[in-house]
């Protein structure tokens, strides 16, 4: 355990925690109010959390559900002067770690550093043993994915653009934060652009920066994504999004690694790495004239292609337990588990909105359910009423579940590679992509 966050709002239990740990060998950053610290908690996903019950702006049991919400997998240390059996039993039972009552001596602390280290080598040991994946808030049991993450790790050692592709809610600026987490950037800042999220001008502002006057409303100047980014990753989230206007100003940072602020022709030179992701084809867009060939083909040098929830069965009852407890704890549920047959009507169900629309499944289910096990009425009506077809399973498949059927086949029956392009009518390089994105050997 290595990252640290300390949030509290006296400055000389700030600096004692800060001096004691990093001494400890922890790296360690502070701050002194709930939203510094939830700031600061997004942008180094640390391992270790020591946060104060009483902030100057808001409750600290409000801190610690919004970290167990943001689904990073951290350990929370609560510590307050106000210490009583109820608020403790609250924090434990949201998720925190354990609780230490101001004043304590360095030999509290050392006890519970020490807890933390042997419950972390146990929980990985039991992970390992179930053949399950589990770290930076992914959780996966399914072999291919296993094998995703492990190109995934190795693509983290360079300093290539990643391109991460997959439907929405499949978890891939989570896959973004965990690359940047292995890199050898992992010292430096974890900044995300919304690409999807901003109007063109302010997009191109929030990417670049602006100077003072560069536009109505610029009443000074602001530095951009790119800068903030410095040392470290810039995760371009939904990067098919971006408009033409920009795609050539981005396309001539990632060539250059330089770019102009709105407003001042002086270049701007920083050192990131670049990770974008989309839920589109790119390909598609790049024909349709929606999106550069040049800039696509400089995105897209290490592709990674994370599955639909669907394609990866085990792990949904994986998931749904995890997710059941993480909500039990949010919203103070004695929940226990789920009953089979609403398990098998969540694993029955085809999961357009992935993993994103299973935790919302889930919490809704937690705050509905009236027992200790999650029952089928708990789920939502279009879950609780699915039904698979039983005439035809065909009809149950999506576009992207037939085209891997279909190239599969004709790969089976065809003597090449180049022959299976040909019969599919698509180009050698365009086959290669699928047979990675559907992992098909």
């Amino acid at each position: 355990m290595e990252k640290t966050l300390v949030i509290d709002d006296d400055r000389n239990i700030l600096t004692t925690l800060e001096v004691y740990l990093e001494d400890k060998g922890f790296e360690v950053s502070t701050a002194s109010s709930g939203a510094q610290g939830l700031e600061l908690f997004e942008m180094e996903r640390p391992d270790l959390v020591l946060l104060d019950m009483k902030l100057p702006d808001r409750d600290g049991l409000e801190v610690l559900k919004e970290i167990i919400v943001s689904g990073i997998k951290t350990q929370v240390l609560m510590i307050t002067a106000y210490a009583s059996i109820e608020t403790a039993v609250s924090a434990v039972k949201m998720g925190a770690f354990d609780y230490l009552p101001k004043p304590f001596v360095p030999g509290q602390l050392d006890l519970v550093l020490e807890r933390l280290k042997r419950f972390h080598a146990l929980e990985t040991e039991v992970a390992t043993l179930k053949g399950i994946f589990s770290e930076g808030g992914i959780l996966t049991r399914n072999r291919k994915m296993r094998r995703i993450l492990q190109t995934a790790r190795q693509a983290a050692e360079s300093n290539a653009i990643i391109l991460i592709s997959g439907e929405s809610g499949t978890g891939k600026g989570l896959l973004a934060h965990l690359i940047h987490d292995w890199s050898p950037r992992a010292e430096g800042p974890f900044v995300t652009v919304d690409c999807a999220a901003l109007q063109e001008n302010l997009l191109e502002s929030d990417l670049f920066g602006h100077v003072k006057g560069a536009f109505t409303g610029a009443l000074r100047d602001k530095m951009g994504k790119l800068k903030l980014a410095e040392a470290g990753t810039v995760f371009l989230d939904e990067v098919s999004e971006i408009p033409p206007s920009i795609q050539g100003k981005l396309l001539r940072f990632i060539q250059h690694r330089e770019f102009e602020r709105l407003g001042d022709p002086e270049p701007q030179r920083v050192d990131v790495r670049v990770i974008a992701a989309t839920n589109k084809d790119l390909e598609e867009l790049v024909r349709d004239g929606a999106f550069r060939e040049d800039l696509y083909f400089r995105i897209n040098v290490l592709e990674i292609f994370l599955p639909a929830l669907r394609q990866k069965p085990e792990d949904i009852a994986l998931l749904a337990e995890y997710y059941l407890k993480r909500s039990a704890r949010m919203n103070a549920k004695a929940m226990q588990g789920i009953k089979p047959d609403a398990l098998q009507r969540l694993q029955d169900y085809p999961w357009p909105g992935n993993i994103r629309e299973l935790i919302n499944v889930i919490e809704r289910g937690v705050i509905m359910a009236h027992e200790t096990e999650l029952k089928i009425n708990d789920l939502p009506s279009n879950i609780a009423n699915f039904k698979p077809s039983t005439t035809s399973s065909a009809q149950l498949q999506n576009l992207a579940d037939v085209e891997k059927g279909h190239i599969q086949n004709v790969i089976l029956h065809t003597n090449s590679l180049e022959e299976a392009a040909r019969v599919l009518g698509i180009d050698p390089a365009t086959l290669w992509r699928k047979r990675k994105k559907y992992c098909l050997d």
